[in-house]
Formats: structure tokens, C-alpha cells, sequence
């Protein structure tokens, strides 16, 4: 996706004012203020000004979400085209700031972007709600706790039902899932990809299942656990690694190792 956005173009008094964002956040107000009282050309080009030098504030915002999906000139776009929004509606008073203004208007801007048009598979908007609370709250609560909490500890946290925290954590791939081409671990020469029966072929998906019996009854009780919790319970990595005490990195390190047994004992 791309916009259009254009930006004017800066003056040779404005290029040259770029020594600090206080300077411009003073100019951006001044010029913005001169422009309540202007009409005709000479308000346009006011507003163009402040634009201009405002444009570091709004790619400053824009690079926070950068590597999050998204390109970053897209964001970067977005970004310019709220700033624009933002100083055509500014109505400077005696207690008014641009900046202050502005800000909740270019971000809210970019959030509203990545929930409008940056999922691979969309989500109900109740969702995507709240796995941004959760982003934010399972980091506040793992620094307090020392460990990471579990569903029921973040529902109580949000107050929320446990089944709509699980619902949550269960659909985090969404956003930006991951290649069926990436192999299971560093070392490993299998992807995801090869571990997906196709499920048009149902005999091959019943003698898959048959096959690898065997194999899950005789995993030592702990990775049974885990082979468990992950794919009939379907808990995620935080939840399993706390109830055995492990890291949720070590969790994904052992479901590998898991998966990487069986699919050796389906190629036998």
C-alpha cells in the first residue's frame, strides 16, 4: 500500500532551522498561530511551513512502529498525511500546543493503519483490541512477578474472561504469521511447511496419525506434557513453559525437538 501524501516544500529560511525539535515545535506554533489569522495564499503557505517543520516530529512517531510488519515508508506516509490533518484543524487559545495536539493525532493515525490494513488474516476488531492490552500488560506483569504470567493472571489483570484472553494469545500469528518455509530450528533441515498433512488426502492423514501412536506413547512424561498441552489443549509456549518451569524460549526449543522425532519416525 502507498499514499500520495505530498508534503510541500520547504523554504530556504525553513531548510535551514534544524538544529533542534524545540526549534521546530516553536516555529511550527508560531507559524501555525500567524495562519489562525491569515486568509487566502497567505494562510496556505503558513500551514505549509508549519508542515515542514513538523515533518521530524511525525517520522519520529512513524519509527516506533517500524519492523513490526509494515514498511516503513508506508508508515512514514501515514505519519505525513496525519500531520497534515492535524495542522488544518489546530485552533491555537491562550492554552493550546501543537505538539500536544498533534502527537495522539499522527499515532492514533498509524494505529488505526495497522488495525485497517496490516493483518494477513483479519481479526475481529474485539480481538485486535485486546491483544494490544495484552502486549502491554504481560510484560507489566512478568517484570512483577518474575516470571510470565498465565491466562488466568492476565484476564484477572484485564478483566476479562480467561476464554477471551486464550482466544487472543491463540490468534497472535495473524498479524504477521510465520513462513511455512522456516525450518523447525537452527539446526534443522525440516520447515513447518513439511509437517502439514494435505488434508485432501485423508488416508495419508489417517496412517500419519496411526504411525505416530506409538511414537507419542513412548516420549519420555514430560515431552507427552508438552505434546499435549500444545496440540490437543492448545496452550500457548507462556503458559506450557510456567507450568513446567521452563523458559517460553526452551519450550519452543523442546516442541522442535518433539516435532522433529516424529516426523523422523513418519519418514522410517
Amino acid at each position: 500500500m502507498s499514499f500520495t501524501t505530498r508534503l510541500p516544500q520547504p523554504t530556504a529560511t525553513l531548510a535551514a532551522v534544524t538544529d533542534s525539535r524545540v526549534d521546530q515545535a516553536a516555529i511550527a506554533e508560531r507559524l501555525l498561530r500567524e495562519a489562525a489569522s491569515a486568509t487566502g495564499p497567505r494562510r496556505e503557505d503558513l500551514l505549509d511551513q508549519a508542515i515542514v517543520a513538523s515533518v521530524p516530529l511525525a517520522r519520529t512517531l512513524a519509527s516506533r512502529y517500524y519492523r513490526r510488519g509494515v514498511d516503513a515508508e508506508d508508515l512514514d506516509q501515514v505519519a505525513y498525511e496525519y500531520l497534515v490533518k492535524a495542522a488544518r484543524s489546530y485552533q491555537p487559545d491562550d492554552t493550546s500546543d501543537f505538539r500536544s495536539f498533534a502527537i495522539p493525532t499522527i499515532r492514533g493515525g498509524i494505529r488505526h493503519h495497522f488495525r485497517d490494513h496490516a493483518w494477513a488474516v483479519k481479526m475481529p476488531r474485539r480481538l485486535q483490541d485486546i491483544q494490544t492490552q495484552l502486549t502491554v500488560t504481560e510484560a507489566a506483569l512478568a517484570a512483577r512477578l518474575e516470571r510470565w504470567p498465565s491466562s488466568h493472571e492476565l484476564a484477572e489483570a484485564l478483566g476479562l474472561e480467561v476464554k477471551e484472553v486464550v482466544e487472543a494469545q491463540r490468534a497472535q500469528g495473524c498479524f504477521n504469521p510465520s513462513s511455512l518455509d522456516i525450518p523447525l530450528h537452527d539446526d534443522s533441515s525440516i520447515t513447518r511447511g513439511q509437517l502439514v498433512a494435505d488434508p485432501a488426502d485423508t488416508y495419508q492423514l489417517v496412517d500419519q496419525i496411526e504411525s505416530l501412536r506409538p511414537v507419542v506413547a513412548n516420549l519420555p512424561a514430560r515431552d507427552r506434557l508438552i505434546f499435549q498441552r500444545r496440540f490437543l489443549e492448545h496452550r500457548t509456549q507462556a503458559e506450557i513453559g510456567h507450568e513446567i518451569g521452563v523458559t517460553q524460549m526452551q519450550v519452543s526449543r523442546l516442541l522442535g525437538r518433539i516435532m522433529l522425532q516424529l516426523r523422523l519416525a513418519l519418514s522410517v
